[in-house]
């Protein structure tokens, strides 16, 4: 360089041990132009370039620095700390292979090198192991390694003996050493850097281990650096919520999103949407007792028309000792069919002359899942003998296969129902009905009294015989009286304590008599009673 050269260049230097390195350029760019192969020169305008933040005009100079100087050192080193956090740019094995050809055991090259080749593992964790034996510090070189071993934990070999491995509600199967050793680098990470991802994979890993009180620590720790309107918060939250019942709590969100799916409880559903309904519900019950999904659905869910039968039938069977509170709400005649309406007209004729008075118009919320449709029960009260519930349904075409359909017998008609009922102060209750369609006997149960009236017996005569029976029982108990409930909260507590009564009753049969699943199933008996005990018991199976 002549000396007019290195008094430009000198001026330069000045600049930059000033820190004006936007000066600096002048100088450089003014001798570059006369000697542009000078490699000195472009490594030190590339320095300023990276000063000022034009972070691409950087690499681009260095790129030059390094074609002509590939064994240079600090350019390799620069052109790595540069390249590094840019998702757009891939990396270059090359260029650090070729630092650790210069500096072997270079911790930040081996951790570069080891996230280029992250998609072999087997390549990866030695470099990662170098890389951390030489600089434990390195956050991301600890959070790489956990992720390789968690994903490698996460893909047991046919090997890996059945008792170390651990299964999440998913039913994905996890390597519990290498899960181990992979929670033991994640925590290493967060002790260097707070980390919302490192601590929401900490907490996932402790809930896989069945650690809760771990899991709930650093979900808590996330939370405490969330803002309050920040968008992962609600996410973070539920993991939170989840994470708090622990196994139980895992288990429980699955089985509600398979519920969810089922949609809208208001709306009236057709047969096959009956069969995906008890399958799913099924399932979701399945999946509370701590099978997997994936088992639970295979269990449940088939495309035989004759299994998704068997389960459906299976399912109503399971649901008359697992009823749940009716959730009596008040209701207007005009938002249900015609027919239903007219059949509580029907009955408030019939029976007001009787001294029932009307109570009111209501549907139960909760059964609208379990019947499928929507119902309008019309509540009457007597003074003298408790309630009274007027309700019809449709039955639901079962289709050209002609599969029956639960507690219809085959018989194609609107069900048209007045039930009466007693709560007695002892806690006996006394029901009234015309005989239904359902073989189901409650003679044994205690507390409950069950009468039904040959079909067409009608309205009135279901009233006087109701009356007649409670006249019957308050003359042989006198200390007693009739509990009439004053309102549809009343209403609700006596059904459900009733229900209850039902219930135990049901369990004590094992949930059905062989008589009764006979009148279920009429002339298919042989051909799905075996099966449909089979499903019963895996639906009862605790």
């Amino acid at each position: 360089m002549q000396s007019d050269d290195q008094i430009v260049f000198d001026s330069a230097r000045r600049f930059m041990q000033r820190g004006d390195f936007d000066a600096a350029l002048r100088p450089l760019e003014a001798l570059l132009a006369v000697h542009p192969e000078a490699t000195a020169l472009r490594w030190h305008r590339s320095r300023c370039l990276e000063k000022l933040g034009r972070r691409a005009e950087a690499i681009a100079e260095l790129d030059q620095v390094i074609q002509r100087r590939s064994d240079y050192l600090p350019a390799l080193l620069a052109r790595m700390d540069l390249g590094d956090g840019d998702e757009a740019v891939p990396e270059d094995a090359g260029l650090f292979r070729r630092i650790l050809a210069l500096e072997p055991g270079h911790p930040r090259a081996s951790y570069r090198l080891a996230r280029a080749l992250a998609d072999d593992a087997d390549a990866a964790l030695p470099l990662l192991d170098r890389a951390l034996a030489a600089d434990p510090s390195q956050h991301d070189a600890w959070r790489l390694r956990a992720d390789l071993r968690y994903r490698a934990a996460a893909q047991p070999g046919d090997a890996v003996p059945a008792a170390t491995l651990v299964r999440d509600p998913l039913g994905i199967a996890y390597d519990r050493t290498l899960l181990e050793a992979a929670l033991a680098d994640y925590e290493s990470a967060a002790a260097i850097e707070e980390d919302t991802r490192t601590d929401l994979r900490i907490a996932e890993i402790a809930q896989r281990l069945d650690r809760p009180a771990e899991a709930l620590e650093r979900y808590d720790a996330a939370l405490r650096r969330l803002a309050g309107d920040d968008p992962a918060r609600a996410h973070v939250q539920a993991l939170r919520d989840r994470a708090e019942g622990g196994s139980a709590g895992e288990r429980e969100h699955y089985a509600r999103m398979i519920e969810a799916s089922l949609g809208a409880a208001n709306a009236d559903r057709s047969l096959r949407e009956d069969w995906a309904d008890a399958a799913m519900r099924s399932a979701a019950d399945q999946i509370r007792k701590g099978a997997d999904v994936p088992a639970a659905l295979e269990t449940f869910v088939s495309d035989s028309p004759d299994d998704m039968t068997v389960t459906y039938i299976a399912r109503q069977i399971y649901n008359l000792a697992h009823e749940p509170p009716p959730g009596l709400e008040p209701a207007v005649p005009a938002d249900f069919p015609a027919y239903q309406g007219r059949h509580a007209d029907t009955v408030a004729r019939a029976i007001e002359p009787l001294g029932y008075l009307p109570l009111a118009d209501a549907e139960a919320k909760n059964l609208t899942v379990t019947l499928g449709q929507r119902v309008l029960i019309r509540l009457f009260t007597h003074p003298q003998f408790g309630a009274a519930a007027a309700f019809a349904m449709r039955p639901k075409w079962p289709g050209l296969l002609g599969y029956l359909v639960m507690l219809l017998s085959g018989k194609w008609r609107i069900q048209r129902m007045l039930e009466c009922s007693a709560r007695i102060s002892d806690g006996c209750f006394l029901s009234t009905r015309e005989a239904g369609p359902d073989p189901f006997d409650y003679g044994g149960a205690e507390h409950f009294r069950f009468e039904t009236l040959p079909r067409g017996s009608g309205p009135a005569a279901v009233a006087r015989r109701h009356a007649e029976r409670v006249e019957d029982y308050l003359a042989a108990h006198p200390d007693c009286h009739v509990d009439v409930p004053a309102s549809l909260d009343g209403v609700e507590g006596q059904w459900i304590e009733s229900n209850q009564i039902k219930a135990e009753h049901r369990r004590s049969l094992d949930y059905v008599t062989d008589a009764e699943l006979r009148g279920v199933l009429g002339k298919h008996y042989d051909r799905y009673a075996g099966k449909v005990r089979a499903r019963l018991a895996l639906m009862t199976a605790e």
